[in-house]
């Protein structure tokens, strides 16, 4: 298999401007404080569900090649379960997905077709589930509200000028994403047409179905004030919102006492088990440290000082952090000192795989998966973690087997397309080995590598084998069909 090098990814954003500045202009912030005339309900017709679902997977290749999307599965299914808490109420058709971009600023966003990104910064800053909870709770009600494909149709309008400037906006975010945020503000706000941003209402009618969802998926509704409250206190006395959560999602003390008030209508919440979510904010914390003494230093402090309640958080940022050093004996024995409290906790487990894994223990590595697949099945960090060690131990069937039916519970993360490749590629079936490669590029956005390994494939594919040869050429002809429209 081919390796390539990063100056690709710079060519392929220049190639997908035009894709990306139209996915940039239904995802704008309300940065600034622009009034919309009313356009009704006309969303359905101009963008309907299913081209605005096209357009999302196109904006999420995009975002791919333009930002640090964490790829941890761990971190990827918390975020998703906890996305999926909320939707299960929501009451919409649309598919949501959910994703974490490893940004330690604070702010969130919502994109077409359902594609709601976290900042790790803003999990970092809130101090509740809830908290956490209610800003997807907000992101989602735009998403059903429709309130992208609203913005598209003021954005139909934009002026030649406006646009193009916003493309080399879009340019200068490659390279630097503040210099091109406030390039793109700049374009927008020197404009005389129709400014695309979420309306003021908007945001009101998120905060509104917003709490809705939090409170009937039986969070705490209080989280959103109280988050909101303390981005304002924090921010308060600067001459502008310095903060990019602020920027993209302006704060006024009546808006506050609005969600105040709206939170107070409904009952009080109960207390429920927040254990994963400071288990996955501890792991952002260990990851996002550089010094792995320090780190050890912090938690083991941490471990002497803590209330019977925190010690077993203080004990997994402890392993964790004994771990990053590469301690694994040490990282193991206090991970087995937490599964022997609480066996079912699974963040526990993964833990427990991932530095038998890292210590080279494939054999201990593969057993915690396969028991706890039993009891879990199909559980993302598992599952992909336990096709590493299947290609490592010499059983690249097996992985590929496993990845297969993974990929059909999550057919578009890129990390599982470049495992399968790697598996196939020991089974030494060279043309599904290219065609899992081709799949990885394209949904990292870079489309005309994706061609390339499918020409590969049709390259190894045997002369007899037509079911093959039709299929990559059928899936070549889509890829190249893209390129062209964004041409």
């Amino acid at each position: 298999m081919r390796s390539y090098p990063k100056t690709h990814k710079v060519k392929s954003r220049a190639q997908h401007c035009c894709a990306l500045l139209l996915s940039l202009l239904l995802c704008l912030p309300s940065a600034q404080s622009i009034e919309l005339p009313d356009i009704g309900d006309t969303s359905e017709s101009v963008l309907s569900l299913a081209e605005e679902n096209r357009l999302g997977a196109a904006f999420m290749r995009n975002l791919r090649g333009a930002l640090s999307i964490v790829s941890d599965p761990e971190i990827e299914s918390y975020i998703t379960s906890l996305g999926e808490r909320l939707t299960t109420n929501s009451g919409s058709q649309q598919r949501f997905n959910f994703f974490v971009v490893n940004d330690t600023t604070i702010n969130a966003f919502a994109g077409p077709g359902g594609h709601i990104g976290i900042n790790t910064g803003l999990i970092m800053t809130s101090e509740t589930e809830s908290e956490l909870a209610s800003v997807m709770a907000h992101e989602i009600a735009h998403v059903t509200q429709r309130h992208l494909a609203r913005a598209f149709e003021s954005a139909k309008q934009s002026s030649v000028p406006t646009a193009a400037a916003i493309i080399a906006a879009i340019i200068l975010a490659s390279q630097d994403s503040q210099l091109g945020s406030a390039a793109i503000a700049t374009a927008l706000a020197s404009s005389t047409q129709k400014r695309i941003n979420f309306t003021r209402q908007n945001e009101k009618e998120a905060d509104r179905l917003g709490m809705s969802l939090l409170a009937s998926s039986n969070f705490d509704p209080q989280g959103m004030p109280s988050f909101f409250e303390r981005l304002y206190r924090s921010n308060r006395g600067s001459e502008s919102q310095s903060l990019e959560f602020l920027r993209t999602h302006p704060l006024t003390l009546s808006r506050i006492s609005d969600t105040r008030n709206r939170a107070a209508q409904f009952p009080t919440a109960k207390n429920y088990d927040q254990t994963n979510y400071l288990l996955i904010k501890t792991k952002l914390q260990v990851l996002s440290r550089h010094d792995s003494e320090k780190s050890i230093a912090h938690y083991q402090q941490q471990l002497d000082s803590a209330t019977p309640q925190q010690q077993n958080i203080a004990r997994y940022g402890y392993a964790m952090s004994l771990a990053k050093a590469g301690k694994y004996s040490q990282a193991m024995k206090q991970i087995q000192s937490l599964i022997e409290q609480e066996a079912e906790r699974i963040p526990y487990q993964v833990a427990a795989a991932n530095i038998a894994f890292s210590a080279g223990d494939l054999s201990q590595a593969a057993t915690i998966c396969e028991e706890n697949l039993k009891i879990y099945p199909h559980h993302h960090a598992l599952s992909s973690l336990y096709g590493m060690i299947l290609i490592k131990q010499g059983a690249p069937s097996k992985a590929s087997a496993l990845l297969y039916e993974h990929l059909r519970r999550h057919p578009s993360n890129p990390q599982l397309y470049k495992l399968l490749a790697q598996a196939e590629h020991l089974n030494n079936n060279l043309p599904a080995s290219h065609e899992a490669l081709a799949e990885y590029y394209y949904l990292m956005g870079l489309t005309h590598i994706g061609i390339e390994q499918l020409g590969i494939a049709l390259d190894h594919t045997k002369p007899s084998d037509n079911s093959t040869t039709a299929r990559i050429t059928y899936r070549r002809s889509q890829m190249e069909k893209e390129v062209e429209e964004e041409k």
